[in-house]
């Protein structure tokens, strides 16, 4: 049983990337990371109008912050992780 444990441990940490450091970093801890782990868009490439569109269809299912701080999310995610980043 514990090996299962470890495993399951193991798999759950290798899945989690770090943030680049950045403007808009806490932001997006702060309100994407309490709900899903950070490869649910550290392994995404996507324009800027694809992340509005992901971000407000996370706020219909529930996510709040300011019209500031999810325009923060936009911009963090654009540029770190937009359509013309390569892969981290």
């Amino acid at each position: 049983m514990k090996y299962l444990l470890f495993a399951v441990a193991f798999t759950l940490t290798a899945q989690e990337k770090p943030l680049p450091e950045g403007e808009g970093k806490k932001v997006v801890e702060k309100l994407c990371l309490d709900c899903h782990g950070s490869e649910n868009f550290t392994d995404k490439k996507r324009t800027k109008d694809e992340w509005e569109a992901v971000i407000s269809d996370m706020v219909e299912k529930g996510a709040q912050g300011t019209d500031k701080e999810l325009d923060q999310v936009v911009a963090y995610l654009t540029k770190y992780f937009g359509k013309d980043k390569a892969h981290r």
